[in-house]
């Protein structure tokens, strides 16, 4: 098992967030989230090193580009190297069809992030299986642990940025869309969803948020 390098064109197969949605109900996703994912994640021991992401993109990149998160905030950068700077880090890995994990999704920070090393590539390995047998490879894949500190954020999409709101700042009236489910017990316990605003008329589907908020949905 190894990480493949990022690739905009493995970016671009990512289904848009209504299509993963439908995909998500007719594999009877929240019973593969509750019975499958979260007891491989925690026997595994990998409850706090990554969670579970519901593959999907918010808007096309061109060629070139990268989505990159920056407190909060994520955008099209240029895929080359900026001088002076540590390039981004990956965020959130998918399975491509030469079967290699790839990021497609980064964020910037100086401070190091995850280290892959054998036992890390050992779970991807093991993930990917689990996702063959399951038939829901195109459907999930893993994104980073946000921290034991962790208390909520939404992701507002205009255009092509991805805006990060606290939770009091939601827009009201949301339609519950989950993309991210994250499983060490504190956290799973205060819930975590991603949530989708169909009533937005500036975005095809909406308003996507992305939170942990007070209660797990079941």
């Amino acid at each position: 098992m190894s990480i493949g390098e990022y690739s905009v064109d493995h970016f671009q197969t990512l289904p848009s967030l209504e299509v993963a949605r439908t995909n998500f109900v007719n594999l009877n996703g929240d019973d593969l989230v509750k019975d499958v994912f979260r007891k491989f994640f925690v026997e595994q021991g990998m409850d706090r090193t990554f969670g579970l992401a519901m593959l999907h993109r918010h808007f096309d990149l061109k060629p070139g580009e990268m989505l990159v998160d920056y407190q909060g905030t994520s955008v099209p950068w240029d895929a080359g190297h900026v001088s002076g700077m540590k390039p981004p880090q990956p965020a959130i890995w998918a399975v491509s069809s030469d079967g290699e994990f790839k990021p497609t999704e980064f964020y910037f920070s100086e401070e190091k992030g995850l280290t892959i090393g054998e036992e890390e590539l050992r779970f991807m390995k093991r993930f990917q299986e689990l996702l063959r047998e399951h038939k829901v490879t195109q459907s999930f894949g893993l994104c980073r642990y946000p921290g034991d500190d962790f208390n909520g954020l939404c992701e507002i999409t205009h255009g092509r940025a991805n805006i990060n709101l606290k939770p009091n700042d939601w827009p009201k009236n949301l339609s519950a869309v989950d993309t991210a489910w994250f499983f060490w017990e504190p956290i799973w316990t205060r819930g975590c969803r991603c949530t989708c605003n169909a009533r937005s008329p500036d975005h095809p589907h909406g308003v996507h948020i992305y939170t942990v908020s007070g209660y797990r949905r079941q």
